[in-house]
């Protein structure tokens, strides 16, 4: 009976070792200064995590499905292509509010993805301070990938976990691996065995500018109170130094 303990158990650690290798990730946001933006999101994973869901025609109803039950999502589109031994999952996104995405982790339509996709979407803390947006993310990959403890060095060599932000004014501070673009867009590019080993942080601080659409907002309301306000200037004038018949 130990025996076969033993071996269901190295077939256990093979099956899963075989679900978390060869995964990369590259997420790119771009940020526009009234809080809307977009997104294009890869991930490669192996095939066989594939065939855990459906195949190739089954991610893509499952995410297609996640996608459409998301109402922070303006507008969407998802590609699953298998190559080889790997698949290629590629998502873009539209949204109207960045800080809108921050619960959408916790969400009920990220319960219809697999646990993993939690782990690696991670806690999103967003919010305003005045014209300040503090962001910051923790991602998870060890819990989304636990068969990954598994992997030696050698198997996990190679892939990487990048997040880019393409924001519209550099950023007060930020835990970016590099900067590009004038300060503006930020790169956090993280080796897979680093993330395995603790949480990838994503942070930064910026100050924002007025959106233009509420400028508009306040000034109609303003330009009323102005002319209401020539009006009486007016009328007291007139009361003051009435005109002679």
């Amino acid at each position: 009976m130990s025996r076969l303990h033993s071996i269901l158990r190295l077939l256990i650690i093979a099956i899963a070792a075989c679900l978390s290798s060869c995964i990369d990730s590259r997420e790119e946001y771009w940020l526009e200064a009234d809080g809307s933006g977009r997104a294009e999101i890869t991930y490669h994973l192996p095939a066989a995590a594939a065939a855990v869901h459906g195949g190739e025609s089954g991610l893509r109803e499952m995410i297609a499905g996640f996608l459409k039950e998301t109402p922070e999502f303006t507008n969407s589109a998802c590609e699953v292509v298998i190559e080889e031994m790997r698949v290629r999952i590629k998502i873009n996104i539209a949204f109207d509010s960045a800080l809108a995405l921050r619960d959408i982790g916790n969400g009920a339509s990220m319960k219809t993805l697999p646990a993993a996709a939690t782990h690696l979407a991670g806690e999103v803390t967003a919010g305003l301070h005045g014209r300040t947006l503090e962001y910051i993310r923790k991602i998870s990959a060890s819990k989304a990938l636990p068969g990954a403890a598994f992997l030696s060095a050698a198997q996990l060599e190679g892939y990487r976990m990048t997040y880019i932000m393409h924001l519209p004014s550099v950023p007060m501070e930020s835990n970016a691996t590099r900067v590009e673009n004038a300060g503006r867009t930020l790169v956090w590019d993280i080796p897979l065995s680093q993330a395995l080993k603790s949480p990838v942080v994503t942070r930064f601080k910026m100050q924002i500018p007025i959106p233009w659409h509420l400028v508009a907002t306040i000034a109609v309301p303003l330009s009323g109170v102005a002319c209401a306000t020539v009006l009486l200037r007016r009328r007291k004038q007139r009361n003051r130094f009435p005109l002679e018949i």
